[in-house]
């Protein structure tokens, strides 16, 4: 059996370990193909796909733990604050991509319409404020309400984001996508049953 204390601390590095994966990949894309707008693109293509990856398995796990209680639930659960902790430090990478690219290769932010960008722009202010709220120091700032109601209404709003940017590329025929869209729906269905059931439960309750 595993020793509880070196159990606790792998836990504790998991969040480094998909970062750390994460940068390793990025590092060896640059190294293969060298640093172009094509290898920059590449990677900004792969920080999109790992951050919705850790961001559908952590804002998806309590509504999968709702109908679903097993040891992928319980492990989704446990983990589901290191997998927003990792979704957030690779998507802040991925604008680190973005900015990159603007800066040497294609002035992408000026080409985008302004709703895209206030819509990309608002998810990273909530990925900001999700990510520190996410340490006690600044966890201890807002009430318990308020917390749920920030990490709720920023997740979703992340979620509607990364959703109208795949299911766009889907329409265009970027079908390598797919994998992606199906997370997001499974995501989407998971929450929303569980949101209409407590809801139903509520009204049945009080009627």
């Amino acid at each position: 059996m595993q020793n509880p204390k070196i159990l606790k601390r792998s836990i504790r590095q998991f969040p480094y370990t998909i970062v750390g994966f994460s940068i390793f990949w990025f590092i060896c894309v640059f190294l293969v193909y060298g640093f172009d707008e094509a290898s920059v693109r590449m990677n900004i293509r792969w920080s999109a796909r790992f951050a919705i990856i850790c961001f559908c398995l952590a804002f998806g796990a309590s509504a999968f733990r709702f109908y679903y209680k097993n040891r992928i639930s319980d492990w989704l659960i446990h983990n589901r604050r290191i997998l927003g902790i990792s979704f957030a430090l690779i998507h802040l990478v991925h604008l680190l991509f973005l900015v990159v690219l603007h800066k040497y290769f294609d002035l992408v932010f000026t080409v985008r319409p302004m709703s895209e960008l206030a819509l990309g722009g608002l998810a990273y202010v909530f990925l900001v404020t999700m990510l520190l709220t996410s340490f006690a120091p600044f966890s201890k700032l807002l009430s318990t309400k308020h917390w749920i109601w920030l990490h709720t209404i920023g997740g979703y709003w992340i979620l509607i984001v990364f959703s109208n940017s795949i299911f766009s590329r889907i329409m265009a025929g970027n079908l390598e996508y797919l994998p992606l869209v199906v997370l997001l729906v499974c995501t989407w269905a998971f929450r929303l049953a569980v949101l209409i059931r407590k809801r139903t439960n509520a009204y049945v309750a009080t009627n």
